[in-house]
């Protein structure tokens, strides 16, 4: 079932691909695109490259219980192999979640901050290291099987956030001197800015062996992981829904009730 769910995300990240490289309206160059619709195709790429893993993992799984086909033979090694597979596929996938969010709330901030984004390109720049530096990271999951080469994973998870930093310039710049309004879907975006921030921080911990070894497996993993998931789809969601519901449906919601919600 999950493989074949996974299909169907495949099959949507070709549609946006093909959607943004091939039927951009006359003049809209590729650095003319809003930032959202860089962080879309950019997760479609994402998705391409990790779900057909874990679909292919999720097959040979099936095929080891159904027709005893010892791909993740205990004796073999299986084990580890399961969690490369699961991990290739599962740390792109936290950026499958992450990016189309990082999106929204470039969106969000320059309204709020009356000013055009900071810093374009670098944004971009920073998606599409993002993206690539994603799938080089995986194993920083794995730290404590004794399976994975360490330094090269953890110089890897510390490169990947410095492009993540760079965005939060971005965000930042943009907001600096800029005429700030804080109406509910700023406020949000805001709160997704600090949150993120912790998520940042732990994951930067994380990425020294040295203290993996200590709390893997602990509540501080937990927390830099719902630091990071809550951060970026609970704040950025809820800042897109109020901005963009006035768009889809031409009514505005309260702000008293958005503001409530918020605090």
């Amino acid at each position: 079932g999950l493989a074949f769910s996974g299909f169907g995300t495949i099959l949507g990240s070709v549609n946006f691909i093909t959607t943004i490289i091939c039927m951009r309206a006359p003049g809209m160059t590729m650095f003319r695109m809003p930032i959202f619709t860089w962080n879309v195709l950019l997760t479609g790429v994402l998705v391409l490259l990790a779900f057909p893993v874990l679909a292919a993992a999720l097959f040979a799984l099936e095929a080891d219980r159904k027709f005893g086909a010892h791909v993740f033979d205990a004796a073999n090694g299986g084990a580890l192999l399961w969690q490369h597979l699961f991990w290739f596929f599962g740390h792109p996938e936290v950026y499958i979640i992450a990016l189309p969010f990082f999106g929204i709330i470039s969106e969000v901030i320059p309204v709020f901050s009356r000013k055009p984004m900071f810093g374009y390109m670098g944004l971009v720049a920073a998606t599409v290291s993002i993206a690539g530096l994603s799938v080089t990271v995986w194993a920083h999951h794995m730290y404590v099987t004794g399976g994975v080469l360490l330094p090269f994973f953890s110089f890897m998870t510390f490169l990947i956030a410095v492009p993540t930093g760079v965005k939060f310039f971005n965000w930042i710049g943009t907001m600096w001197k800029g005429s700030l309004s804080f109406e509910t879907p700023m406020l949000w975006a805001i709160g997704f800015l600090i949150t993120f921030t912790f998520g940042g921080l732990t994951g930067v911990i994380l990425a020294s062996p040295p203290m993996d070894f200590h709390v893997s497996d602990s509540y501080f993993v937990v927390a830099h992981f719902h630091y990071v998931i809550f951060g970026t789809v609970v704040f950025a969601m809820f800042s897109g829904f109020h901005f963009w519901w006035p768009k889809f449906t031409g009514k505005m919601l309260d702000e008293r009730l958005g503001k409530i919600t918020f605090w």
